[in-house]
């Protein structure tokens, strides 16, 4: 499983939002996945499946992107917030059958 911490120049807040969502997976007891940051640009060329990014970085990568997978890019609005984390992370992974 392929997962991207997206910001605009991939340094920042994507750190923050891996080093958070790496916290909720494992808790979570998901193996077997990646997670990398990218900068908006880079992310709309990787192939993913789940993106962790802000509100307004999540409405950039849907215009990219096929409506059937728009539940996996995940809009957080408080990156520091594992219990928003959980819960969206959680309803992705549960729709792509991995939990």
């Amino acid at each position: 499983m392929n997962i991207l911490a997206v910001c605009g120049l991939g340094i920042g807040s994507s750190i923050m939002l891996k080093i958070n969502v790496g916290k909720v997976l494992d808790e979570l007891g998901v193996r077997g996945y990646q997670l990398n940051v990218a900068d908006i640009g880079t992310a709309k060329s990787i192939p993913f499946d789940m993106v962790v990014t802000s509100v307004e970085l999540a409405d950039v990568l849907k215009k990219g992107t096929p409506p059937e997978k728009h539940f996996r890019i995940l809009s957080i609005n408080n990156f520091i917030s594992k219990d928003e984390m959980r819960t969206k992370v959680s309803e992705c992974l549960k729709q792509l059958g991995e939990i």
